[in-house]
């Protein structure tokens, strides 16, 4: 936990939220880090855990909650039988200090090794179950939820003085807080923090636009449905009405009251609360960088005016006149539907000249079409309470739509309109390169980015597996609009192109519509060009100093196979074996030896060879012994048969997480369209649980004899 205290240190974002709530909350533990302190850490005792563990986890303060396949009455059963040695007492009770009234505002700051400058204000509002609660839920949506909210248009898309902004209402079983979040450009902390609270006392004086209101109502309401999506979702909301908002009866009185929501509402709620004698700013600045003056500014800030009185399914293949094809599955069990597409691209189309172009295209596909501007695109999709987005990955590029199916009309012509007209408009492109340029240098605060991206470079040599996904500063100020308009024609083409849908839809009048919407849409395909990969002849290392950082940061690994290759299936068993809190790797090196806070192990395929690797963060003076950890486990697992109990846990865990994300319409249309692309075919979305359920103990020693060969590992380390 100490160490987890120390990686917390190197993270700016983990900081600057821990001290925002340290600062806004001075007697409430909220205001403690959930992982404590090293001093508190350090002197807990077995005795203490114990106390602790005997005075909370009684049978009255638990609530065990069910979601899924199975029959109530049996679950209830197996409940009462396996928890039924719990004490039945009730936990002590606790006199929880009241927060009081903030009457000065307050500011903290803290000097990092970063090159980004982050910053969070906070402001203090209600518990969950407070009548105000639905009204600051739609004002946060309107001030920050969305790209067409007020923050986000005015600092980043016009002001241009952010490459992230967002709000949100934090309304826990105590008073919680409205919290802004921003990544800010160079020397622009000062006219950021002024800008928004602009449009904070905008909404002091003027009620919020009726069109506002309703895309907002739409977007929280539009959560209720989405969130039956995943049982693992319906169960954290379960618990938290039961637990936190005093019965599950809760949930329709939120909604109710939600929907009653006026203009006026949310005007008295921001005059009430949003007031800047209550604010609390927190920055994270690069170390020697002055931000005191903001102080000043933040005392500066005008005075609100006083509140006023007032399951398996068939899938449908077709072809379109045009070559495309399409893959339809029909799922009504929730009005809602998934479209996905999927074109080979992506960083493996790219050349070192133009690193970073794929990136670039799926950041402006959705800034502007040849019919929508980017501000047109943001409110068409929060009217529709949908969500589209733009992706490009190791080997494929595509769009990506999920909307509720009343929507299908508006959302397969925005869907149409995004993957085939993006416009490319050259102050979109501005924007978003010097978004791109801040996110590479910020990038270098993370160190197990670098591990990571110098692993992969000493892999992968000149195949473009080996490029850095957001480009280089020299290449993505080099890529102009006729380079990106050309990768685009380039890779997204009708017979180089997969679409897939999953939800609440008829499959043949839907394969109807699409057929009207492409028709006219020609062209040949892209093609693929076979790459050439060289595996390391012999080891090769990495090794990069940091200086003022806490942990040391640790890739191991080797050359791994293709997607079309079987030997995935023993390799994912392989890697579910050492990875996880029940894996080897961490029951071994951190529980048992205490060598690491953070270790974990994945399986990469690609259409070259991918990869196999293992990810530690340790204390640097534990470097050498938890190297040699790594080493011994992988030498162990390629050596001796893994033990029938933990094969099966292991398949038991990919084959479960598999089957739970089937739940998401999204999920199966990504799978569908990336299978038939790279040549697998849509069945597998039925085969792989089974495929996984093969895998012998021969074929894990077999694979991992295969290529967990030190012969041509690589080694990448970063380190203080």
């Amino acid at each position: 936990v100490v160490e987890e205290i120390s990686r917390a240190e190197d993270n700016p974002s983990q900081m600057v939220s821990e001290d925002l709530f340290t600062k806004a909350y001075s007697v409430h533990p909220y205001r403690r880090p959930i992982a404590g302190d090293r001093k508190t850490v350090r002197e807990v005792s077995r005795r203490t855990l114990l106390d602790f563990y005997r005075r909370w986890y009684v049978g009255s303060n638990l609530i065990f909650i069910g979601v899924g396949d199975f029959k109530a009455e049996t679950i209830a059963k197996e409940v009462e039988r396996l928890f039924s040695g719990i004490p039945s007492g009730h936990p002590p009770s606790q006199e929880i200090p009241t927060e009081p009234i903030q009457s000065a505002p307050r500011f903290t700051t803290r000097g990092m090794t970063i090159e980004g400058l982050y910053l969070d204000i906070a402001l203090p509002i209600p518990a969950f179950r407070h009548d105000d609660t639905p009204s600051l839920d739609l004002l946060s949506q309107i001030l920050g939820g969305g790209p067409s909210s007020r923050l986000e248009q005015a600092l980043r898309e016009k002001k241009r003085l952010v490459t992230h902004i967002s709000a949100s209402a934090y309304t826990p079983r105590h008073p919680g807080l409205l919290i802004a979040g921003a990544v800010l450009k160079d020397g622009t902390a000062d006219k950021a923090l002024r800008a928004i609270w602009e449009e904070v006392e905008r909404l002091h004086h003027d009620p919020v636009r009726p069109t506002e209101l309703a895309r907002a109502r739409e977007n929280v309401r539009s959560g209720r449905i989405y969130e039956k999506q995943t049982v693992d979702r319906l169960s954290r909301k379960l618990g938290f009405f039961e637990g936190i908002a005093g019965g599950l009866e809760e949930e329709e009185k939120y909604y109710q009251r939600l929907a009653e929501v006026t203009p006026e509402k949310i005007l008295e709620a921001a005059q009430r609360y949003l007031r800047p004698e209550r604010l609390t700013l927190s920055i994270c600045h690069p170390k020697g960088r002055a931000v005191a003056p903001l102080k000043g500014t933040l005392e500066s800030l005008k005075p609100a005016p006083r509140p006023s009185a007032v399951v398996q399914t068939e899938v449908h293949r077709f072809v379109l006149s045009n070559g495309i094809r399409l893959l339809v599955r029909e799922n009504h069990s929730l009005p809602v539907v998934a479209l996905r597409s999927a074109s080979l691209g992506g960083l493996r189309a790219e050349q070192g000249k133009i690193n970073g172009v794929s990136h670039l295209v799926s950041m402006l596909v959705t800034k502007g079409t040849q019919h929508r501007t980017a501000r047109e695109l943001a409110e068409e999709e929060e009217n529709m309470a949908a969500h589209f987005d733009a992706y490009s990955g190791w080997n494929l590029t595509g769009v990506s739509g999920l909307f509720l199916a009343e929507k299908l009309t508006e959302g397969l012509g925005l869907f149409n309109d995004l993957l085939v007209n993006p416009s490319f408009p050259d102050d979109e492109i501005a924007k978003e390169k010097e978004a791109t340029l801040v996110a590479i240098r910020n990038q270098e605060d993370s160190l197990q980015y670098i591990a990571m991206k110098n692993f992969l470079a000493s892999l992968y040599g000149k195949h473009p597996y080996g490029l850095p996904g957001l480009g280089t500063a020299a290449t993505v100020r080099r890529i102009g609009r006729e380079a990106l308009r050309r990768f685009h024609a380039s890779i997204i083409r009708p017979r180089n192109l997969v679409i897939a849908a999953s939800g609440d839809l008829d499959a043949k009048e839907f394969r109807d519509r699409l057929e009207e919407k492409f028709r006219s849409w020609k062209g040949a395909g892209a093609g693929t060009r076979g790459l050439s990969f060289h595996p390391p002849a012999a080891p090769r290392e990495a090794i990069t100093n940091r200086k003022e950082k806490f942990q040391a940061h640790i890739v191991f690994g080797f050359p791994g196979t293709t997607l079309r290759n079987r030997d995935r299936y023993p390799l994912e068993v392989l890697n579910a074996v050492l990875s996880g809190q029940g894996g080897r790797l961490f029951m071994e090196l951190r529980d048992k030896q205490g060598l690491c806070y953070a270790i974990s192990s994945s399986s990469q395929e690609g259409i070259e060879p991918g990869y196999f690797m293992v990810y530690m963060g340790c204390d640097p003076a534990k470097l050498e012994p938890a190297l040699d950890g790594i080493r011994k486990e992988l030498a162990k697992i390629a050596s001796e048969p893994v033990a029938a109990e933990e094969l099966e846990r292991a398949k038991r865990y990919i084959t479960g997480n598999y089957e739970i994300d089937l739940q998401k319409n999204g999920s199966v249309a990504g799978i569908l369209a990336s299978d038939e692309i790279y040549g697998i075919g849509w069945r597998e979305l039925f085969r792989y649980p089974e495929q996984i359920e093969k895998v012998s103990t021969n074929d894990v020693l077999r694979v991992a004899k295969k290529y967990l060969n030190p012969k041509w590992s690589v080694l990448s380390v970063v380190k203080p």
